[in-house]
């Protein structure tokens, strides 16, 4: 039932309570009013999924029932006004092996009990105020699968590398988040234990040290972002060896050196790369032909000039692509043009390309187009 408007629905609790064989009940985005049943009127003994995510609710909501409902494999209280610390009475729901308690005011540290759940596979908590450390503790989540933490606007007492030696224990995690939480300290080949994974995410942090060379372990890898940290240092080629890669971002970071053909070579699946904000230049031959098919492209501040690159004209399904401030000297290939029709952002500005600017209504149909401090007639 979700989506559905249930706002004047004030015995929502005691209406659905009357299905004594109910499994499942999502009640998401369904601008619920939170209702205080007497506790005798409840009993949905045989619920086993409880979804009242994106229903703004208040903290009454949150402790008047739902922590007796033992049963419980899988709760999503997201995306409401949930305030203070994480209820303690949560720490009797120890059937759950999903919980969703991301997007809400909670302000506490992450307590102890939580690591106790011992068929957790899904936990989800960021976009809280949470406070304090990641306790060694969350190395006991053996059955995890997917864990994502968001501490933003507190600083961690905890470099990257000590966490990721904890989480190292979790041999089933196949989705890493921990954004925005002021990690510092170096990626160490640690990394290279978490063979499962297939998203990563580390974005916003403070993390330096160069990328380590054990990340072409993780050969399941779809997902990586560690963008806007602090890495350094270059691009190992080990990188092309990640062939599930679909969508990466590193950009606003402090890399520098050569990327060669080398560092994509097997990156056959990547659709999406962010790499602006950094110092590298881009060495490959005149007849490159790239393994993949971008629809996303953002290379500002790289080095890619003097000549414009030929092999941008060999990505077909192109549709936001970024080169500026990258040092091309040179006239825009015509085959290039002809593929900019289909471009929603065109940005080629701050360069010294020359020339002139075809004239077809196509190529200026772009939602965005820069080519201002250039040399076009």
């Amino acid at each position: 039932m979700s989506y559905v408007n249930l706002s004047k629905a004030s015995d929502w609790v005691q209406v659905t309570n009357t299905l004594p064989s109910l499994l499942d009940l999502r009640l998401s985005n369904c601008l619920l009013r939170p209702f205080i049943p007497p506790t005798a009127t409840v009993n949905f003994s045989s619920l086993l999924t409880l979804d009242l995510s994106r229903n703004y609710l208040e903290n009454t909501l949150i402790s008047s029932w739902i922590f007796g409902l033992r049963n419980l494999v899988s709760l999503d209280l997201s995306d409401n006004h949930f305030q203070g610390p994480i209820p303690v009475d949560l720490q009797n729901m120890t059937s759950l092996s999903h919980l969703d308690l991301s997007w809400n005011n909670f302000n506490s540290s992450i307590p102890n009990w939580l690591y106790s759940f011992s068929r957790l596979e899904f936990l989800n908590l960021g976009g809280n105020n949470l406070q304090g450390t990641i306790s060694s503790a969350i190395g006991n989540l053996t059955s995890a699968v997917s864990i994502r933490i968001d501490l933003r606007s507190n600083r961690l007492n905890q470099e990257v590398s000590k966490i990721l030696e904890i989480l190292s224990r979790l041999y089933r995690l196949e989705t890493l988040e921990l954004n925005h939480a002021r990690l510092s300290g170096h990626l160490t080949d640690v990394l290279g234990q978490f063979k499962k994974l297939v998203h990563l995410s580390l974005w916003n942090n403070s993390i330096s040290g160069p990328l380590p060379v054990s990340l072409s372990n993780l050969s399941s890898l779809t997902y990586l972002d560690f963008s806007y940290n602090q890495f350094n240092g270059t691009i190992p080629q080990s990188f092309g060896q990640l062939s599930k890669l679909e969508i990466l971002y590193i950009d606003s970071n402090m890399l520098k050196g050569v990327v060669s053909e080398v560092h994509f070579s097997n990156l056959t699946s990547l659709r999406y790369l962010y790499a602006s904000g950094n110092q590298l230049t881009l060495k490959a031959s005149q007849n490159w032909v790239p393994p993949f098919q971008l629809e996303f492209l953002y290379l500002q501040s790289w080095n890619l000039g003097p000549k414009f690159p030929p092999w941008l004209c060999s990505l077909r399904r192109l549709l936001s692509l970024d080169i500026s401030y990258t040092q091309i000297s040179d006239v825009v290939s015509p085959s290039f043009w002809n593929l900019s029709s289909q471009f929603r952002y065109l940005n080629l500005s701050h360069n010294l390309i020359h020339g002139e600017i075809p004239k077809s209504p196509l190529i200026l149909s772009a939602s965005v187009i820069d080519l201002s401090s250039n040399h076009f007639k």
